[in-house]
C-alpha cells in the first residue's frame, strides 16, 4: 500500500469515517492493466478487472474473438449479452464469495472471481469469450441481440476457441491465487 493511501486512511480514520478500500488502493492502474494483458495473452480470454460498482477502470480493450468484438460493437449487444452476464455472475460471486464459471447468453464461458479485503467487497476479476468444449455458440440469440445477420454470426462463431471445464477451473485457480496474494499484501500493510 502506498504512503499516500496509508495517509489518506489515517486521515479518514481521524475524521471518524470508515474508509472503503478500492481496487486502485491495491494495485496501480498500470498493474491492473498488466494483469489484464497477462490474463488475455496467457489464457486467451477477454480479460477485465471491475471495481466495486461493476465498472471497468483500466481502459484496456481486448477481444479474444471477432465474435466478441462484433457483439461489443453494438450497444444493444453489450446490454443484452455482456452486461447482463456480468451483473448476474458478479452478484453471484460477491454473494457466494467464490469464483463463478458459467456461460453467457451467447453460450461463451465467463469466469468471475470476487476480491474481498477483510470481508469488504472491492471488485471482480476474470475473463470470458471461450466456448465450452462440446457446446455451440447461441448464434440466434447473438443475431437478435445485435441485429447482425445470422449468417455473419454463424461465420464468426466458427472462429471461437473452445475451452475444457478443466482448463476453466485452472484459470479460476489462477485468479483465486492472484486474489489471495493481493489479500495477503493488503492485510499485511493495513
Amino acid at each position: 500500500m502506498s504512503q499516500k493511501t496509508r495517509q489518506l486512511r489515517q486521515l479518514r480514520g481521524r475524521l471518524n469515517k470508515e474508509y472503503i478500500m478500492k481496487m486502485l488502493d491495491l494495485l496501480t492502474k498500470e498493474q491492473w492493466t498488466d494483469f489484464e494483458k497477462n490474463l488475455h495473452n496467457n489464457w486467451g480470454v477477454n480479460a477485465c478487472a471491475y471495481n466495486e460498482a461493476g465498472a471497468t477502470f483500466t481502459g484496456f480493450k481486448n477481444f479474444v474473438t471477432p465474435l466478441c468484438k462484433e457483439i461489443k460493437a453494438h450497444p444493444e449487444g453489450i446490454q443484452a449479452i455482456c452486461s447482463v452476464a456480468h451483473q448476474h455472475m458478479a452478484k453471484q460471486a460477491k454473494d457466494k464469495g467464490a469464483t463463478i464459471i458459467e456461460p453467457c447468453d451467447a453460450g461463451l464461458l465467463k469466469i468471475c472471481t470476487p476480491l474481498f479485503i477483510n470481508d469488504e467487497f472491492v471488485g471482480i476479476i476474470g475473463g470470458c469469450g471461450r466456448l465450452p468444449e462440446g457446446e455451440e455458440v447461441e448464434s440466434f440469440i447473438v443475431h437478435k441481440a445485435t441485429g447482425v445477420t445470422l449468417e455473419k454470426v454463424e461465420e464468426l462463431a466458427k472462429e471461437v476457441p473452445t475451452i475444457t471445464m478443466e482448463k476453466a477451473q485452472e484459470m479460476a485457480t489462477f485468479l483465486e491465487n492472484f486474489v489471495a496474494d493481493i489479500q495477503a499484501k493488503a492485510v499485511g500493510n493495513a
